[in-house]
């Protein structure tokens, strides 16, 4: 739901047809003189009757957001009540019957002249009527990137946005848990252990960054944040056999009626003005597989997942895309591509393993070196 913030006029008429609070043992001023200034300042704030949104208290579903914010279901404030009304805990204290009934004694003690309003007064009362929905940023420097994560194996958190319409990075969730117990057994040699890094935060409202696996021998716990491919039938196993021929990073990928088109394709390497930076681009992978003996029609799912994994094993991005081959003959071959779009947070600079698995078990790992060029960062304004 978008909550709508009051019109300038609508503020202009309630401050036209009010002088003080519309509590009725209140007598304070809704605008107050202070000395040295020729205009006058805010002693009040503009309340909702109905909330504006869900948050708020006596809220009515059944309202549009431009009934919400329209002057009938405003009422004029002295700060401390306007304080006291918009506390959820005390709604039925102040339930919208009683709300409305202040604002009609208000407006039947309305001036005979209504007040000249400065207009710098009006925008501050319509910013003021938003809460804390809104904020001037105007002269902030944000920083939108999520927060890391501290346990070991857990994803980072997403980044932030801020705007109509904007989304964050997602952040991603814990790996698996597992529980080891050894009893009456004598364990001969050593078992190797490897406790995955935790993921770090994303920036730019890009994801936060995977965490790496931890291993307890042939067992592997996935990091936080990590895809995870669905079984393969077991009944294919057997029929189809599957290779990941190639993969090509580029700026963008598209697939049309089985042909691949891509532009700026070909990386080596990938530059960032500096660390922790974006990462942001496009893959095409092809799969070649060939079934032998299969019934016409028979639905092969294939599941990609690419993942560029950083020099501490933790993982910039971990996407995953899935098709259904559907051969027409009972034995042949054929080739299919999947494209990607990628995006996540680069934290290391030197060399990064693209890493492509599929879930009938066929692989494709190769490298792409991500280097710092501080002449990308653009000129300060």
């Amino acid at each position: 739901m978008t909550r709508l913030p009051v019109l300038e006029s609508t503020v202009k008429q309630l401050y036209g047809t009010a002088s003080t609070c519309a509590h009725p043992e209140c007598d304070e001023p809704l605008l107050r003189r202070v000395e040295g200034l020729d205009t006058p300042v805010l002693n009040s704030r503009i309340a909702h009757i109905r909330a504006a949104s869900t948050l708020g208290p006596r809220y009515d579903e059944a309202m549009t957001d431009e009934d919400r914010r329209a002057f009938g279901n405003l009422v004029l404030l002295c700060l401390p009540h306007a304080e006291e009304v918009d506390l959820k805990a005390l709604a039925d204290r102040y339930p919208a019957e009683t709300l409305h009934q202040w604002k009609s004694v208000q407006l039947q003690a309305a001036l005979p002249e209504p007040p000249n309003i400065p207009e710098d007064l009006l925008e501050r009362a319509v910013v003021l009527s938003m809460g804390d929905v809104l904020m001037d940023f105007r002269e902030a420097r944000i920083d939108l990137g999520g927060k890391p994560a501290t346990a070991p194996g857990a994803g980072g958190s997403g980044g932030g946005a801020i705007g109509p319409g904007a989304r964050g990075g997602d952040g991603g969730p814990g790996g698996d848990h597992y529980e080891f117990t050894v009893t009456g057994a004598e364990v001969l040699g050593q078992i190797p252990i490897e406790v995955g890094h935790a993921g770090r935060g994303g920036v730019d409202g890009l994801p936060g960054e995977a965490g790496g696996h931890t291993r307890f021998g042939d067992i592997v716990t996935r990091g936080g944040g990590r895809k995870a491919h669905s079984p393969f039938p077991p009944d294919l196993v057997e029929t189809v056999t599957t290779s990941v021929s190639s993969a090509v990073l580029a700026n963008h990928v598209e697939i049309n009626n089985g042909l691949s088109y891509l532009s700026g394709a070909g990386w080596a390497s990938y530059n960032v003005a500096e660390l922790p930076g974006p990462f942001r681009g496009a893959l095409c992978v092809w799969i070649d597989l060939s079934w032998t003996d299969a019934q016409p029609r028979t639905e092969i799912p294939l599941e990609l997942i690419v993942e560029l994994i950083t020099p501490i094993k933790t993982a910039t991005f971990s996407e995953m895309n899935s098709i259904i081959f559907t051969p027409t003959e009972r034995t042949g071959f054929g080739r299919v591509p999947l494209a990607f779009s990628l995006t996540g947070t680069l934290h290391d600079a030197g060399l990064h393993v693209l890493n492509v698995s599929c879930n009938t078990g066929a692989r494709l790992g190769q490298y792409l070196n991500v280097a710092i060029n501080p002449s990308l960062r653009e000129p300060s304004q």
